[in-house]
């Protein structure tokens, strides 16, 4: 979930868990708001690490320590003492405390439901979860809980602000859901394919809770529909010169009228594997849940082998999590880039150090 919809329901979750009598000492409904929002805000704090090494912070570094519940009690601890000190409200330390762990578990739960992966033990263990409910940027989700903490603000109002709450999980609720009727168009596939190894992998997508992505996974090979669970019947073709966002929505279909596309997994050639299991790479295979190849070229002066995730694939627009080595004819040493445009030219080329 995007930094400001984050700081939104921290805001939204102080103002719900106010106390219902108060005295002179005790926080003010803007003061309240203004740490809920500051600690729901913090874990994204480890977006720096990405000017570190951005190959790092996409595999190892973001949705890590931050968003534990393992280190939750320090986060807690640290952002109330900062913050009671920085509102002057020292007196409220241990209340200021308790806002900001209500505060950084919401932050926690709305990644979770999203399909990037979470490190919830850091650093005991790896181990990432990914719920894939709510698309990452999801302008109902933000705008519900935005109109929740409005009105608990201007009518100065704990039950609006819980009212809001509960709206949202419904919310996610239904989204779940249709993830369910997602993952069904998935199965009904393999079925009518007779594919008996197959498993189905479903994602939110951008615009409309409505829209999914499904991907079938056989043993060489990703099979992928874009899916609009609401519309019927026959739909306009997209203009693909067109790149807005109501060209984006012509791109998810309704059920009946599919469109599967194939992505060979990185199996064959044998080449373009051996590239796959370089060490160079591997962060990246730690990163990519659905790896494809992108692209691979050869010219007199270098050999270039491209890799893409399917997760972060959309009809239009450039993928942001494209990595791949090249290997210069002139010293044979394989080089790491990411790709920061369409293409694969030396213009949309960004070089990483091996970490």
């Amino acid at each position: 979930m995007d930094t400001i919809t984050h700081a939104i329901i921290g805001a939204t979750v102080a103002r719900a868990t106010a106390p219902g009598t108060t005295s002179p000492d005790s926080l003010n409904t803007k003061q309240r708001v203004g740490i809920g929002a500051l600690a729901a805000a913090f874990p994204d704090i480890d977006y720096f690490s990405n000017f570190i090494h951005p190959l790092a912070f996409i595999a190892e570094w973001h949705r890590s320590v931050t968003h534990s519940f393992v280190m939750l009690p320090i986060w807690a601890i640290t952002t109330g003492f900062i913050l009671a000190w920085l509102f002057k409200k020292t007196a409220n330390m241990k209340e200021i405390m308790v806002i900001c762990g209500l505060s950084i578990v919401s932050h926690i739960l709305t990644d979770l439901i999203t399909s990037w992966s979470t490190q919830i033990f850091s650093p005991l263990s790896d181990f990432s979860m990914a719920w894939g409910l709510t698309f990452i940027i999801d302008l109902y989700f933000t705008g519900i809980i935005l109109l929740a903490l409005a009105i608990a603000l201007i009518k100065d109002s704990r039950l609006a602000a819980r009212t809001g709450i509960a709206v949202l999980a419904a919310y996610v609720g239904f989204q779940g859901i249709l993830k369910y009727q997602a993952h069904g168009i998935g199965q009904d596939y393999v079925v009518q394919q007779g594919w008996q190894d197959a498993s189905i992998y479903t994602m939110p997508q951008p615009l409309s809770p409505f829209n999914w992505k499904v991907v079938v996974i056989q043993q060489t090979q990703y099979q992928m529909a874009l899916v609009n669970l609401l519309r019927t019947g026959p739909q306009p073709e997209p203009d693909r010169s067109d790149a807005t966002l109501s060209s984006l929505m012509r791109y998810y279909r309704p059920r009946d009228h599919l469109r599967w596309q194939t992505y060979p997994q990185i199996n064959d050639p044998p080449d373009v594997s051996t590239v796959w299991r370089r060490p160079e790479l591997e962060l990246y295979r730690k990163f990519a849940v659905l790896p494809y190849l992108y692209n691979a070229s050869t010219n007199q002066n270098e050999r270039c082998t491209w890799f893409d995730d399917l997760r972060f694939k959309l009809p239009i627009g450039y993928a942001p999590f494209r990595y791949g080595l090249c290997r210069e004819t002139r010293t044979d040493r394989w080089k790491l880039y990411r790709l920061v445009g369409d293409g694969a030219g030396m213009a949309n080329r960004k070089l990483i150090p091996v970490y």
